[in-house]
This record gives structure tokens, C-alpha cells and sequence, in this order.
């Protein structure tokens, strides 16, 4: 069948139409399946990205609650003690007031717990067995009426406060006055109890020898209270009389009730926490099993068989404050610890690892479902517009073509322009703004890249800060350890004109500035004082202290200049450093005096490394050990001076603990053997600063790129002695 024009023109219009609606269709799906493609690599990053940041934050915020709120309750505990120990100091005042004025109370007599069944909560007297046997004289019965007068007192802070069981004052003559607060289970005082009533001296407790020996306020270790039962430290102080010492005065302190305390503060109901002593004992524990449950023996946590948690009690011990990853019982937690530094206990608090993830866990798989919601619905909006692309192409095949294109460009330019935006603040155009007017997720989405880009923007600025305020920092450092190293003697040598000696000393310190010090200078004509000293601490106020002992040493020696009044160098100095102490620093310090002339070398050691000594050509020795404490710890000490007799050839060498405790990389000291046995190695002709040369170069090679932890500060002298004529 042959067709006529109208037919053909038709058959070639649909057949054009037709293959033109074909190829518009194949063009539109790869179009669509690009952008949709783009948009869901796009979103996955995104997400992933958003996600991390989100468990992140949730668990470093989890983690400093947890720092804050085991900080809040070590010093809970803390302000609990220190306001006994401020009890104790008022009772003692008027003690000895009360002795000193020769009040007589006004009362009735105390009862007698070796007659009387006293109930809690009532003052009440108490004899020793000794006094008892002893009898009471007139003069003793008149001290028994003057210190009765202290029973209001003791009753009135005996009520004060909840967690003081009992409140008591224990004279030297034997006898006791107290007021117990809890009630046993006889509620009656327990002095009056068997065997305790005919038995109990106060004198023979170590509370009372700790306060008889205090000079002030002092905490006694942990025990079980005797009336109570309760977990309790006493605080003790002693009262004078007019010839001295009297009795103690104390406070016992129920750390049972400042724990229950802040018990009440539990971060989450799984939480566990406790109280490590300065013994390395759990003191109480929330947990009743396990190597942290408060157990009668009072095992060394230290000495734990699993690693982290003996690690970390040490750190406790040591007054640290931190929060690490422990294994406790075969569980891992994270442990928050703060000191109670009165008494030199650590308060720890626990939470199971997986308690502090969850939440952390769960803001991430919020995340990742709110990027998956985003994702279906950007998907469901690709799905629509591809419906009605369709039908438009159906209605009106001629603008197919174009408006697939402009529908295709409408749904991806969006997360283009975004995806362009992003590359350029991450290439550091901080300055680009995204300006996205789509009105849905992804502008939404935009916004929240701006608002981290100013969030950037104004961390970079702070950073820049900071920076340039560590700077000028390092640089004031700098300057200051300039003028530290200028106030020790670095010429060399030292003395040109002088033949009987060889003298040598360098430090470097492990910061900036250092706390290490040596020093020498001529005292007269005759002799020539050595100085080498080791400050507590690092860095600034280290160098400060420093400066502060070598100074004062120095004028003392200067001012006294005899060998015999070496002695009372360091106490005059002790006690000018001690008065004005207020950070409870301390100087360990090797001192001495050489006469040059005779080879006498008079010297002191306060608690500082032993020298070593070589006679002629033998082996370097040790000096005897330190003879008294470090500088800085109390007043009143005395400073014994030893002699020695250089002959010539005669070296000392004297050092600071940062030569001996130098580490590698693995923490391996350098030690006091291996120094010994350096210095053997040294021929006797050596000159001092080659020794000190090699045994730095030594503790270099020791410690290899292992960061220096600890001043290293070395003296050498070498004793020539005169020349014969």
C-alpha cells in the first residue's frame, strides 16, 4: 500500500519525534544519575566528617566532667580537714590560756569513766592505769580543775560538726577529757567500757606522740575508730603550760561521713570511686571486691599485678592530678584522680569505658542517621523532578532538550557551588562566604559551613595570639637565663694567679632556666669556698629559689669566713630561707671550705649527692652520706662540719642528680655506678675541665635524643698544693 504525502510527512514527524524524545531521554538519565551520584559521595564525606566531630566532642566533654567533678570532691575532703586542723589550733589557744591565766572553771566537776557510765554526746574524765596507781596530788588535782575548763569548749565543737566523733584533750600526767559524738551500740562513752576503762593511756597512742612532737596542727594516718568503728584521722595538736609542754589537744575526723558526702554528687549510677593513702592503702571504696575495695590489710596499690593501675597510684601518691586509662579487675575505665594534699591522700574516681563511649557512640549514630535522611530525601527530590521532566517531555517534546538541561544544572549547581566553596576554605580562603538561596538541607547546610568558617577564622586569630605571646615568653626566658648564667662564675680559669688549685664547674639546664647553682670564690688570701646546690623544681621559680640561696650562702660565708663556722653558715641560711618559704621549696647544697696553704678541706652536706674523691692516683671514692636534711624544710637545724686533708693531686668532683638520673629513650638511668666507674677511668693528670668534658659528653651519649629531664650542674678541683722551694 503506496502513502500519500500526508501520511509520510506524519510517519517522518513521529519517527523524528520519536528518536528525538529517545535521545533527550538517554541524555536526561546519564545527566540525572551524574548529579545524583556527585550529591551522595558528596553527603557521604560530609556526614563521615560531621560525625567524628560529634563523638569527639562528647566524649572530651564527658571526660573534663569527670576531671572537675573528682576535683570538687578532693577538695571537699580537703576543707573538711583543714577546717579541723583550724579547730584544733582554736582549742589549743585556749588551752593555754586557760593554763597561762590560771582560769578555774566554774562548772561542776567532769564525770569519771572508771566510775561513771557516761552517755555519748557528755564531757567526761579519764585516768590511766598509771595515774590511778600514781595518785592524785593537790597540785595535780589543781592542773585536773584548770583543764576542766576546756569541757565547753570540746562539747561546743563536738556539736559543731558532724564528722567529728569524738573532741578530747590528753594531758602529759595521764589523764583525758573527751566528748564522743556517735553512739555505739551501748550509747554510752566507750572509755567506759571494758577493757578499754581500766586499760586506755592516751600516752601510749601514736596520735598523741605525733602532736606531743608537732610544732602545730598534724593528721595522724587512717584507722578504725575504737568507739565507732568508722574510718577515721585524727588531727592533734599539742598545749603548753607554764613549764612547756602539757597534753595534746585533737579532733577525730570521720572520713566515712565526708565521703558519704560527696557520694551524692555520682556522675552516673555505675560510677565507682575511693581514697588512696600516702601508703599506697584504700582508705574506702564504693566498690566492695576487687583490688580497690577497702580491705583489712590494706595492700600497696602500687604493687598491683596489673601495670596501669599500680602506674597511676603511684602518680596519686606523688600529688599528681590527671585522668588516664586504667584495667581494673580485668575491666577497662577511665580513672580521674586529685589530691588531698593535707594529709597526702589522692581521691580517684572510676567509669567504665564503655559508659563514658556510649554517649559519644550515640551522638555519632545520630549524626550518621540525620546524613542518611538528608541523603533519601535529596534522593526523593531527584525521583519528582525526574517524573515531571518526563511529563513535560511528553507535553511539549520541542523544549526537551533545554529543559532537561536547566533542570539538571537547577539540582546539581547547589552542591557544586558548595563543593567549589568548600575547596576554597580549604585551600585558606577563610574570607569565602557560601551564599546558597535553595531554601532547604543544603542551605541549611551552607550556613553551617560559614559558621564554621568564622569559627575557624577566630581560633586561627587566637592562635596567631598565642603564638606570638609564647614567643615573647621564650624570649623573657631566654633573657633570663642570660642573667642566671651571669650570676654564676663561667671564667676560666678562674684564678691565673693561683697555682695551688685547678678549678672547673659547668651547668645546663633542663628548661630555660634552671634551679641548679654552683659557686666559688676566695674567702681571704688563704681560703677558697665551694659551692654546688640543687633547687626542688624546674624551671622560673626554680631559677628564683636559686638565686635567693646562692646569694644568702654566699654573704654568710663571706660574713663568718672560718672554717668551723661552716655550721653556722648553713643554719643562718636554712633559717633566712625558711622564714620567707611560703611555696615549700628546698636546696639540697654541698658546701666547702679549701685553705689553700695546708690542704684542709672543711665542709657540709644538706641532703645533697655524695661527691667523689680521688687521693693521688687511685679510684675515685664516695664521701660519707648527707648528714642533715635539705635547706628550706624547718628552722632550727643544725649542720655538722666534716674535714678532709687534700695532698696534692687531690681531686674532687662534685655533681648534681641530673648527671646520675640522666635517661634514654627507654628511661634507663645513667646511675651512680656508671659515673664510678667513668671517673676510674680518668688518668691523674687530667685537668678538671676535661673531666667534666667527659663525663657531660658521657651523659649525652647516655641519654642519645632523649629529651633532657633534670639540670646537670658538675664542679671539679684539683688540689696542686704549693710548690716546693
Amino acid at each position: 500500500m503506496k502513502l500519500d504525502i500526508r501520511r509520510k510527512v506524519l510517519l517522518l514527524v513521529l519517527s523524528g519525534s520519536l528518536l528525538t524524545f529517545l535521545l533527550v531521554t538517554v541524555f536526561l538519565s546519564f545527566g540525572l544519575y551524574h548529579a545524583r551520584a556527585t550529591f551522595d559521595k558528596k553527603n557521604e564525606e560530609l556526614g563521615e566528617e560531621v560525625a567524628g566531630y560529634a563523638e569527639d566532642l562528647v566524649e572530651t566533654q564527658i571526660k573534663k566532667r569527670m576531671e572537675e567533678v573528682t576535683r570538687f570532691r578532693a577538695q571537699h575532703i580537703e576543707h573538711g580537714l583543714m577546717g579541723t586542723a583550724a579547730n584544733v589550733q582554736y582549742l589549743a589557744g585556749t588551752m593555754n590560756a586557760f593554763l597561762k591565766n590560771d582560769v578555774q572553771s566554774a562548772g561542776d566537776s567532769l564525770p569519771n569513766a572508771l566510775y561513771t557510765e557516761v552517755p555519748v554526746g557528755k564531757p567526761f574524765i579519764h585516768y590511766s592505769p598509771a595515774l590511778v596507781k600514781q595518785g592524785i596530788s593537790p597540785a595535780l588535782q589543781r592542773e585536773i580543775n584548770l583543764t576542766s575548763g576546756i569541757a565547753g569548749s570540746l562539747l561546743r565543737m563536738n556539736n559543731y560538726c558532724d564528722f567529728y566523733p569524738n573532741v578530747f584533750l590528753a594531758s602529759k600526767n595521764g589523764y583525758s577529757i573527751r566528748v564522743q559524738q556517735k553512739e555505739p551500740v551501748e550509747k554510752i562513752s566507750f572509755l567506759c567500757t571494758e577493757p578499754l576503762r581500766h586499760t586506755y593511756d592516751a600516752r601510749e597512742w601514736d596520735w598523741y606522740k605525733q602532736g606531743k612532737d608537732a610544732s602545730g596542727p598534724v593528721f595522724s594516718d587512717s584507722y578504725n575508730d575504737s568507739g565507732t568503728g568508722e574510718i577515721c584521722v585524727s588531727c592533734v595538736v599539742p598545749y603548753f603550760g607554764p613549764e612547756g609542754f602539757a597534753g595534746v589537744l585533737g579532733i577525730d575526723c570521720s572520713i566515712q561521713d565526708l565521703y558519704g558526702d560527696i557520694r551524692e554528687t555520682a556522675i552516673s549510677s555505675t560510677e565507682q570511686s575511693f581514697v588512696l593513702g600516702k601508703k599506697g592503702e584504700i582508705i574506702i571504696s564504693s566498690k566492695t571486691d576487687g583490688i580497690l575495695s577497702a580491705s583489712i590489710d590494706r595492700q600497696d596499690l602500687r604493687n598491683s599485678a596489673e601495670s596501669s593501675i599500680a602506674s597511676e597510684a603511684a602518680n596519686m601518691i606523688a600529688g599528681k592530678a590527671d585522668m588516664k586509662p586504667v584495667t581494673v579487675d580485668g575491666k577497662e575505665y577511665y580513672l580521674a584522680y586529685a589530691p588531698i594534699r593535707s594529709v597526702g591522700w589522692s581521691f580517684g574516681t572510676l567509669i567504665a569505658k564503655e559508659e563514658t563511649l556510649l554517649p559519644a557512640t550515640k551522638a555519632q549514630s545520630d549524626v550518621r542517621g540525620w546524613m542518611e535522611d538528608f541523603r533519601k530525601t535529596m534522593r526523593g527530590q531527584f525521583v519528582f523532578w525526574a517524573a515531571v521532566l518526563a511529563v513535560a517531555m511528553a507535553l511539549l517534546l520541542a523544549g526537551l532538550i533545554l529543559f532537561s538541561t536547566w533542570s539538571a544544572k537547577r539540582f546539581v549547581k547547589p552542591i557544586l557551588d558548595l563543593e567549589d566553596g568548600v575547596k576554597q576554605i580549604a585551600h585558606g580562603n577563610l574570607d569565602k562566604t557560601l551564599s546558597l538561596q535553595t531554601g532547604d538541607e543544603i542551605e541549611r547546610l551552607a550556613d553551617s559551613v560559614n559558621n564554621m568558617t568564622a569559627d575557624l577564622k577566630t581560633y586561627i586569630a587566637d592562635l596567631s595570639r598565642a603564638t606570638a605571646e609564647n614567643e615573647r615568653i621564650v624570649t623573657e626566658l631566654s633573657v633570663a637565663r642570660n642573667i642566671q648564667e651571669g650570676m654564676l662564675p663561667k671564667t676560666f680559669p678562674a684564678f691565673p694567679d693561683i697555682k695551688e688549685f685547678d678549678i672547673y664547674a659547668s651547668m645546663q639546664a633542663a628548661k630555660h632556666v634552671g634551679g641548679d647553682f654552683y659557686d666559688f670564690y676566695l674567702v681571704d688570701e688563704d681560703h677558697l669556698a665551694v659551692t654546688i646546690g640543687d633547687v626542688s623544681g624546674k624551671g622560673v621559680p626554680a631559677a628564683l629559689f636559686m638565686v635567693v640561696a646562692k646569694t644568702v650562702l654566699q654573704n654568710n660565708m663571706l660574713l663568718l669566713k672560718k672554717a668551723e663556722a661552716l655550721g653556722e653558715v648553713m643554719a643562718r641560711a636554712n633559717d633566712r630561707i625558711c622564714r620567707d618559704n611560703e611555696e615549700d621549696m628546698f636546696v639540697t647544697v654541698f658546701m666547702g671550705l679549701l685553705d689553700i696553704r695546708s690542704g684542709e678541706f672543711c665542709y657540709v652536706n644538706a641532703g645533697h649527692n655524695r661527691p667523689l674523691l680521688r687521693c693521688g692516683t687511685d679510684r675515685f671514692a664516695w664521701l660519707p652520706k648527707a648528714d642533715t636534711c635539705m635547706i628550706g624544710i624547718m628552722e632550727g637545724l643544725e649542720f655538722p662540719v666534716r674535714k678532709l686533708q687534700l695532698n696534692p693531686g687531690d681531686c674532687l668532683f662534685l655533681y648534681t642528680d641530673g648527671v646520675t638520673e640522666a635517661m634514654d629513650p627507654e628511661g634507663n638511668l645513667f646511675t651512680d655506678g656508671k659515673l664510678k666507674d667513668l671517673l676510674g677511668t680518668v688518668p691523674g693528670e687530667m685537668e678538671t675541665k676535661d673531666i667534666l668534658t667527659l663525663v657531660s659528653q658521657a651523659v649525652k651519649a647516655h641519654a642519645e635524643e632523649a629529651e633532657q629531664s633534670d639540670d646537670v650542674t658538675m664542679l671539679g678541683l684539683l688540689y696542686r698544693g704549693q710548690e716546693k722551694q
